[in-house]
């Protein structure tokens, strides 16, 4: 595991499940388990730190999810094919490989199961290219159980909840192979610009603060400093230029996606 993870016992502490779990209770969070149409959830665990791996399988136990865990790329990637999975948790310090190598491969593989980076690795430049790979989320170590939970709920609501695709947006399809049509055309996006177009298409019409791109899209609570969404929004114009939709700039009031009509 990269250095800096939750090796020693204080850090360690903030993750026993039971006080966890009791101060999500107090506050009315945890009412049922996470359940979806299938049943349990099913996530699977990637983490070679033992003790670390041990208390979040306990505690996810505890709220009704089935974990299976693994230490090694290999592994994940071979458990990954065999497509019962709801989630993948995983961690980037892995003993046989890196686990951006192992999200890039699920990615070009279109492995689209969801994917939490859970790290120790804080700097701003990781988390950029985890998201640009393909990531859905991104928690940083130590870290409370409670907000793991949180998380994980977010990730199964989205995955549980009404499909997006086709997404028809008039004269614009975006469909759930990375490629948007229109009039004939087909052009392939790249994961980040394809969760960028999908999330401005749902909301085509509005004004769409940058805030909100950023914590839907992006998965950052704040601005990051850099101008990640600003580059995206560039290649997603090039690309969509000649089409009957326009990605436009409101100064000081944030994006607005424009389709023209069929």
């Amino acid at each position: 595991m990269a250095q800096g993870g939750l090796d020693d016992a204080a850090s360690a502490s903030a993750l026993v499940p039971g006080s966890g779990r009791r101060r999500l209770e107090r506050r009315g969070v945890l009412a049922v388990p996470i359940l979806l149409a299938g049943g349990a959830m099913k996530i699977l665990l990637v983490e070679d730190n033992t003790r670390l791996s041990q208390v979040i399988q306990q505690g996810l136990q505890e709220e009704g999810i089935d974990v299976v865990h693994v230490i090694e790329a290999a592994a994940a990637l071979d458990r990954v094919d065999r497509a019962d999975l709801d989630l993948l948790v995983l961690d980037l310090g892995l003993p046989d490989r890196d686990g951006l190598e192992v999200l890039q491969e699920l990615r070009r593989a279109q492995q689209h199961v969801p994917v939490l980076i859970l790290t120790a690795r804080d700097a701003v430049e990781t988390r950029v290219q985890a998201l640009e790979l393909g990531a859905d989320d991104f928690l940083i170590k130590p870290f409370e159980f409670a907000e793991l939970v949180a998380r994980i709920r977010a990730l199964s609501r989205r995955a549980s909840g009404p499909r997006w695709w086709p997404q028809d947006g008039g004269a614009v399809v975006l469909d759930d192979g990375h490629v948007v049509h229109c009039a004939g055309r087909q052009v392939a996006l790249s994961p980040r610009e394809y969760a960028l177009l999908s999330y401005l298409l749902r909301r085509r019409g509005e004004v769409v603060p940058r805030g909100d791109i950023l914590r839907e899209v992006f998965k950052c609570a704040s601005d990051p400093g850099t101008n990640t969404l600003d580059v995206h929004l560039a290649h997603l114009r090039r690309k969509l230029a000649g089409m009957a939709v326009c990605v436009e700039t409101v100064r000081g009031a944030g994006i607005r996606l424009k389709v023209d009509a069929a």
